[in-house]
């Protein structure tokens, strides 16, 4: 994704990681190609982000605005050195691509001064904290940490519930290595739906995919982008909206959120910038005729 100027304000990606994810069908279980072909949405959506094998493509990335006054890091990926057994791809990462990507648009982690997280999932954490002499510490020594409440303390009591029972980690353990270092280091803030972070960028509640699930708006010079984190995993979801996620808490949930997303931004001219989706990564929603919709990539 080359730089997005959105007004006075300007968005870039930092990629942990892109290709090949999972069959169609492992992340949506409602996935099937007859209703793609019958949307007439294979004409779009293949190669670029579905294979000719219903494989998705994807990518893991954060995304950093820069207004003038502040740099603002949008989630965290995946990171590295954790603990992640479960998911061998994830499992005690090293590689210093992440870093190297901040360091090419010429940011160091001191440079960011706010941290925001769609929602608190292993994928979108990781890089909250680094491992220093053997403890998690913020990776962003100065900036504030802002954290949905509802989202936050629904994780914190599946922590402590976790614990008490002796069961497997919450989020593949992300919590307690990603999340909860903040916290304790002072650098976390928690708020509510609608809250301003800054003049142009304000967090709003998308719940369904986790019960506090957050998108993050932002306006200048009378653009608008929208931060969707995995209200949409990926453009089949905005062929068919329906599908939802089988990591979403509350599926049913999930899909209405993201179809009054979808219309509200649809013919709208807001830039998309979704949590996963594969370069060039940033576009618009558009109509396609009967009632259904697309994604247009910048430079498509």
């Amino acid at each position: 994704m080359v730089t997005q100027p959105l007004g006075e304000f300007r968005i870039d990606r930092v990629l942990e990681s892109e290709g090949v994810f999972a069959p169609a069908k492992v992340l949506m279980p409602q996935f099937n190609p007859a209703v793609l072909a019958q949307t007439q949405a294979d004409a779009w959506l293949r190669p670029q982000y579905l294979t000719t094998d219903d494989a998705l493509v994807m990518g893991f990335q954060s995304f950093v605005i820069r207004t003038g006054q502040l740099t603002i890091l949008i989630d965290g990926c995946v990171g590295n050195n954790k603990e992640r057994p479960q998911r061998e791809t994830w499992h005690r990462r090293s590689s210093s691509a992440y870093l190297d990507q901040l360091t090419a648009l010429g940011l160091s982690p001191e440079d960011i001064d706010v941290v925001m997280c769609t929602h608190l999932h292993a994928d979108h954490v990781g890089w909250n904290t680094v491992l220093k002499d053997g403890r998690w510490v913020p990776t962003f020594p100065r900036a504030r940490y802002l954290f949905a409440r509802t989202e936050y303390e629904f994780w914190e009591a599946a922590h402590r519930a976790a614990l008490a029972a002796g069961g497997p980690p919450t989020n593949h353990g992300s919590f307690a290595d990603s999340v909860l270092p903040v916290m304790e280091a002072g650098r976390a803030e928690l708020v509510g739906d609608g809250h301003e972070v800054c003049a142009g960028v304000r967090i709003d509640a998308a719940p369904g995919h986790t019960p506090g699930n957050s998108v993050i708006a932002v306006q200048s010079g009378g653009q608008r982008a929208l931060l969707t984190g995995d209200v949409i995993h990926t453009p089949v979801q905005i062929a068919v909206p329906q599908w939802s996620s089988r990591f979403c808490e509350d599926a049913a949930q999930s899909a209405d959120c993201r179809e009054r997303l979808l219309e509200h931004t649809c013919d709208s001219g807001t830039l998309l910038l979704a949590a996963h989706f594969p370069s060039p990564t940033a576009g618009w929603v558009e109509s396609a005729g009967g009632g259904r919709m697309r994604f247009r990539c910048v430079g498509c």
